[in-house]
């Protein structure tokens, strides 16, 4: 074994001594030492070219182990790896917990009654609830981190959704914090220390020291969030326990609030009371009244079962204020629908706990455990606060919002037990917390946005102190709060965070119900109680609050969101998350491919699908981009564009240069850009070019979407073999598909270029199916070409009536709704200018020195002298040789053929019959490009663009003079032409008269 061992170590290490000799370098040798030690890699040799691409299992398993995500935030130094109580229960308790709780809550049942009050409750707190299911979904399926709710929607719905949505939601969090201020502002100044007022207006009090309170909590903020936690922790238990007292003060009836009273009857003959604010009820007639009862009162809780809805300025539902100095009456119109964008704001806490997310020890686990656990405690918190108030206040007591019958007091803190200010600091308290948490939670979630670069404006915000926090993010925080505190008016900022919030649920849900419709394979989240009905539900509910909240601050906030995608959209997020958005794009285009292969295009339905051929210079650079300023002018037809590319490479060779087809894939994609025109990128790598062109035109496009046309340049080295032989090619193949062909020759516009006039003119000799004539049409739909004026010339011979051929061109026009002036041309049949045979020659001699180099010496040099001194003599011109002269040159040269050697002879005579049978076709095509050049030329020599028809190639196909000589006709066809436009259309009709 050792014998063997020692042998097979040998011929390794010669092998490697020979590998090393030719050159390889020394990092990718294998050290025989190493393998003999048994510390290489040789059990796994034959993999290891791929090493980079396919790493070894145990690579990639310490990589996954080690693995932090990208929007990780650096954790604050002094640690916060929260836990799901304290990183997102008892946030989204205080978040939730907040203002509306306890100085709106007996006026929302005052106003809507037991039944409808718990319906608002209810109907707001099921759209959470079902929110919650949808984000905790979301939040099981992959790693959360810094950004939580905007990071699920974003990676769920892609950048633009993301970014709209992460905008609003930054928005709603910001304003969120100044309402809980101006809330904390209003228990402030009413029930603790009125003293405090500076000015007689109480609104510029509110916005004074909102302001102040403001700046010192943002202060709190930038310290750490670990402070804030602490507190959190001190805040919390003061909500908690003045929760509690509330209740048992009503359970056990030990209230008592003394309210003066007036009553009358409504023009129905109605009773109705209301409270006044006085010092001395008798003296002023009005009624003592107790305005607590004992929870058994059943008579009161029947009372309050329905609303009482008032418009702004009345003391009851109908009965406008007498003395507003003394009658307590509403401030503000109130409906069912009013009241429930007021009290929304109390329920949109759930996303406290995902905005930290990045704070938190394990995201996926306490995200869905505390934010549920959270939303369904403050649910029946809710309920029971409505339905005991319900029961244990008058209505008159419930409708005054400020508590001015008794004295400004709050009247949750007067129910309460054991003592009023064991309700008002915690409600100060609670409010004071519930900013705090906005103020932490708002920063984190810009700074996540502006990590992503998904908006670029952004930028300046994706940066952090040394303790971890966003200080950048938080001033930006800190300035739209200061919006907040300047409206001043808790029941003013209410709808506005409610607008911004509802946009954000809708999102999380319609996230989910895309996630589970489409059964993404990367969709499999641990959270598995949820359907995608629930998602969808949850949708619908948040889409319908917006409105009938408050419609047109549905449709500002809808419009904001709208914008801010469009910008990300218009920046072009180059971001790629595997959205859900991505995936219905690519599900709905596979429905529409399946459902278009299998219909054949309608003549009203055809529009021109471009391939545009493109190529490219040694450095990959593409070439004559003028193609792509042409096709964006054909962007009203509304089809599709595809960049194609030939890579002249072997693929196999590819192994050792990767990088050739995407480079060349990467610069189309930029010249796309460049030109703003959207389409797609194709590029083929083949060992030719012919080859290539070839495989492209098979296979660009897929199902329905198969390009119709091909759009390319004219080879302006047409002379070149491979030139036009790989010209010639994409026409016959073109033929072959049924494809329309269209070459562009000349300077085109470029993309920000307009022509202030002249003409398109559109020389019509054969009918194409329309083709050149839509073309057209579409061009002149362009700014680029929207100024130049149609014309259409059309050809007539002897035979032809002109009149009546103008007549029916123009009768078709009009049915085509397609303006444009009419001329017919009437070619004359004049005898073969001396010019064409001069040019037919040429050609002639040329093929045959091309064809038979293997002729003698003189040979060649008799028919090379011909070619060239026919190419260059000094002032030889159409005019000068006559077609005597060109008779002798025939002669002559049959002469040098019958005077060759014996043994080519017979050759020699097969080559004069054949070239006497191909001078009559090659005369009349050659006459044919000269005569209606020359007519081209004395009618649109001045054109902005000429269209011509494109004549078809040469068959039978012989050989590549074939081609050449194809080529040649096209070329003496637009010589002379600024710019033209070679249209051959397949033979589809692709204009219809009909509707």
């Amino acid at each position: 074994v050792s014998t063997q061992s020692t042998g097979r170590r040998e011929s390794l290490g010669v092998a490697l001594r020979d590998k090393g000799d030719k050159g390889e370098k020394n990092s990718e040798r294998t050290n025989l030492l190493d393998i003999e030690n048994g510390n290489s890699d040789q059990d796994l040799y034959l993999y290891q070219n791929e090493a980079k691409t396919a790493p070894k299992m145990s690579t990639f398993l310490s990589s996954i182990g080690s693995y932090n995500t990208t929007l990780q935030m650096k954790k604050n130094k002094e640690g916060a790896d929260l836990s799901t109580l304290m990183g997102v229960y008892l946030p989204c308790l205080q978040n939730i917990f907040g203002v509306i709780l306890f100085i709106r809550m007996p006026w929302v049942v005052g106003q809507a009654g037991v039944l409808q009050g718990c319906l608002i409750i209810g109907t707001c707190c099921l759209t959470t609830f079902l929110t919650s299911v949808s984000m905790s979904a979301i939040a099981t399926n992959g790693v959360v981190p810094a950004g939580g709710s905007y990071f699920m929607i974003s990676r769920s719905l892609g950048p633009q959704f993301g970014g709209a949505v992460g905008i609003i939601f930054f928005l709603g969090v910001s304003f969120a914090a100044s309402m809980y201020i101006v809330g904390a502002i209003e228990i402030l100044l009413n029930y603790l220390v009125p003293q405090m007022a500076i000015f007689a207006d109480k609104w510029h009090n509110m916005r004074l020291y909102g302001e102040i309170m403001l700046v010192i909590l943002s202060a709190t903020v930038a310290v750490g969030v670990k402070l804030v936690n602490k507190l959190a922790t001190l805040f919390l238990a003061c909500v908690i326990l003045s929760i509690l007292a509330i209740w048992v003060g009503i359970l056990g009836s030990l209230g008592s609030i003394d309210v003066c009273a007036m009553s009358g009857v409504n023009d129905e003959g109605l009773g109705y009371s209301y409270l006044v604010k006085v010092p001395n009820c008798t003296e002023f007639g009005g009624t003592e009244m107790e305005g607590l009862t004992n929870l058994l009162d059943l008579e009161n809780f029947k009372a309050n079962i329905g609303p009482y809805y008032q418009e702004s300025g009345t003391v009851a539902p109908g009965v406008p204020v007498g003395d507003k100095t003394t009658d307590v009456y509403s401030d503000l119109t109130t409906s069912f629908t009013i009241i429930l964008a007021i009290f929304f704001p109390s329920v949109t806490g759930i996303m406290a706990g995902s905005n930290r997310s990045g704070d938190l020890k394990n995201a996926q686990e306490s995200i869905p455990k505390g934010t549920i656990a959270a939303q369904v405690t403050t649910t029946i918190v809710y309920l029971v606060t409505a339905i005991l108030c319900g029961a244990a206040a008058t209505r008159e007591v419930l409708c005054d919002k400020y508590g001015e019958s008794i004295n400004g007091g709050l009247i949750m803190s007067l129910i309460a037990f054991p003592h009023p200010y064991v309700v008002v600091f915690g409600c100060l308290l609670s409010t004071v917390g519930a900013a705090l948490q906005c103020l932490i939670g708002a920063p984190r979630l810009l700074y996540a946005i502006a990590c992503d670069d998904v908006i670029p404006a952004l930028k300046f915000f994706s940066v952090t102190l040394g303790n971890g926090e966003p200080f950048r993010a938080l001033l930006a925080t800190f300035a739209i709060a200061t919006i907040g505190c300047i409206i001043g008016n808790v029941d003013l900022v209410a709808p506005i965070i409610t607008m911004f919030f509802l946009v954000c649920y809708s999102c999380v849900n319609l996230a989910c119900t895309l996630q589970s419709l489409l059964k993404a394979p990367n969709w499999r989240p641990r959270f598995t109680l949820y359907h995608w009905c629930t998602s969808l539900l949850g949708l619908v509910m948040c889409l319908t609050l917006m409105f009938i909240s408050n419609w047109y601050y549905a449709i500002v906030a809808l419009a904001i969101a709208t914008g801010i995608y469009k910008y990300i959209d218009f920046k072009g997020a180059e971001k790629e998350w595997g959205d859900g958005i991505r995936g219905l794009q690519l599900q709905a285009a596979r429905y529409s491919l399946l459902a278009a292969d299998h219909q054949s295009t309608h003549i009203k339905n055809w529009r021109p699908q471009l391939l545009a051929l493109l190529s490219h210079k040694e450095t990959l650079t593409p070439d004559n981009q003028g193609l792509l300023s042409f096709s964006r002018s054909l962007k009203h037809g509304n089809g599709l564009v595809i960049v194609g590319s030939v890579v002249p490479y072997d693929l196999i060779k590819l192994l050792e240069n990767e990088d050739v087809l995407e480079k060349q894939r990467q610069l189309l994609t930029d010249a796309l850009k460049e030109h703003k025109l959207e389409g797609f990128v194709q590029v083929t790598c083949e060992e030719s070019i012919p080859k290539g062109t070839t495989t492209l035109l098979q296979t660009a496009g897929l199902g329905g979407l198969k390009p119709n046309s091909i759009l390319m340049g004219w080879p302006e080295n047409w002379k070149s073999k491979n030139s036009y032989e790989n010209f010639s090619r994409v026409v016959r193949c073109a033929t072959v598909l049924k494809q329309s062909v269209m070459v562009a020759r000349g300077t085109f516009p470029q993309r920000k270029q307009k022509l202030s006039g002249g003409t398109i003119d559109l020389w019509w000799v054969v009918h194409d199916g329309g083709m050149m004539l839509l073309i057209a049409h579409l061009i002149k739909q362009h700014k680029t070409w929207r100024k130049c004026r149609l014309r259409i010339f059309t050809v007539a011979q002897l035979e032809d009536d002109s009149v009546k051929m103008r007549n029916d061109l123009k009768k078709i026009l009009y049915e085509l709704r397609i303006e444009a002036t009419v001329q017919v041309i009437e070619m004359s049949n004049k005898d073969i200018s001396a010019y064409t045979y001069e040019r037919t020659v040429n050609m002639a001699e040329r093929n045959k020195m091309m064809e038979y180099m293997g002729l003698t010496k003189r040979e060649k040099k008799r028919t090379l002298s011909f070619v060239v001194e026919s190419a260059h003599t000094p002032g030889t011109s159409a005019v000068d040789t006559t077609l005597q002269e060109v008779d002798q040159v025939l002669a002559e040269t049959e002469g040098v053929d019958q005077n060759s050697e014996s043994e080519t002879e017979a050759e020699n005579d097969k080559l004069t019959v054949r070239r006497s049978q191909l001078k009559t076709d090659q005369l009349l095509a050659m006459d044919t490009s000269v005569k209606l050049n020359g007519l081209v030329r004395e009618h649109s020599s001045e054109a902005a663009l000429v269209m011509m028809n494109m004549p078809p190639p040469i068959t039978p196909y012989i050989d590549s003079i074939t081609d050449q000589n194809y080529v040649e006709y096209l070329d003496v066809l637009t010589e002379g032409l600024n710019r033209v436009l070679l249209v051959r259309g397949s033979g589809t009709e692709v204009v219809t008269v009909y509707s």
